[in-house]
């Protein structure tokens, strides 16, 4: 089992951002023009995660509202039985975790080396969402699993790069995200995700259980 964890928002705080990309996708700048050296098409991805362009756009691959979450760390594959141990341990950890209320506010693109997603940022209580972002790879950790190394951003990807995309798109794209803000939810549970083993998959993950934060 290919086993992650994530934040997943409401699901009308994701059709709104996907709503606010595609209103900035009406932009583009023609192709020819200043295209950004370097990209290149991306290949093997998720058949649900990269569905198809919202807005048609050959610049920006943009996921359906259904495909989009705030990955915390993979597990990478598990065995049914060390599944639930994982399980067990990341539940009872969870719920001594404080809730964050946030929101979406702002936007970037290609932060760090090898990044092709742009991005809209979560403004709120950080403090709480990055505790939450800490704490499950060291309750992993401690077990004895793989954990996936890479440090925990409280970004949501909107979408990736294309051999297509110029630089007056992306910059068109990060200024709309920047003066965007969505309404304020509260993250009250970690989810448990697995991804499909068939990679053309409907579906780029399942949700089998949600964690619940602390009450307090």
């Amino acid at each position: 089992m290919r086993l992650f964890a994530a934040i997943v928002p409401p699901h009308d705080i994701l059709e709104d951002v996907a709503r606010v990309v595609r209103s900035a996708n009406g932009a583009s700048a023609d192709p020819a023009r200043r295209r950004l050296f370097g990209l290149r098409a991306r290949s093997g991805q998720d058949a649900g995660a990269a569905a198809a362009v919202l807005n048609g756009s050959p610049e920006l691959d943009t996921p359906a509202p259904s495909a989009m979450y705030l990955p915390i760390t993979a597990f990478g594959n598990v065995t049914r039985g060390d599944s639930v141990k994982l399980a067990d341990a990341l539940r009872s950890e969870a719920a001594g975790w404080r809730r964050a209320t946030v929101t979406l506010a702002g936007g970037t693109a290609l932060e760090y080396p090898g990044d092709e997603s742009v991005w809209a940022k979560i403004d709120g209580d950080l403090d709480a969402l990055m505790a939450i972002g800490r704490g499950v790879p060291q309750v992993v950790q401690r077990l004895g699993f793989f954990v996936d190394r890479r440090v925990f951003r409280p970004w949501l990807s909107v979408g990736t790069i294309t051999s297509e995309t110029t630089a007056p798109f992306l910059e068109k794209v990060v200024e709309t995200l920047e003066g965007y803000r969505s309404r304020e939810w509260t993250i009250d549970h970690v989810s448990l995700m697995q991804r499909p083993v068939e990679p053309d998959a409907a579906s780029p993950y399942e949700e089998i259980e949600r964690m619940p934060l602390s009450s307090r």
